[in-house]
């Protein structure tokens, strides 16, 4: 067996310890029971109108893709940003230099 067979083999056991070991709380048994009932409603739910799993796909593809762009979007702005914060900041240390120069002069 090569090593990343056993890597992969350790990696399956220690989820399933990880797992088992969650499972002893109660709370935690009881939340896994809640979100598998819910899978399961929805997937009759789905089987029974495929057409709706159609519509939810289609609306959660278009809000990711709006939040993409809005991400992108958000992105462009902040390098505008900073390529005019670069642009500046050499003639904001020249300016200071300028002024501390003047000042130092006049003491």
């Amino acid at each position: 067996m090569n090593k990343e067979n056993k890597f992969m083999r350790g990696i399956v056991i220690g989820a399933l310890i990880g797992a088992a070991a969650s499972l002893l709380d109660k709370q935690t048994r009881d939340d896994v029971m809640q979100c598998g009932k819910k899978a399961t409603s929805k997937v009759k739910e789905y089987a029974k109108n495929p057409s709706d799993l159609t519509n939810d796909v289609k609306q959660t593809f278009t809000h990711m893709t709006d939040s993409v762009k809005e991400l992108s979007d958000d992105i462009t702005f902040v390098n505008e940003r900073v390529k005019e914060l670069k642009e500046a900041t050499p003639q904001i240390v020249t300016m200071l230099q300028e002024t501390k120069e003047h000042f130092t002069k006049n003491n």
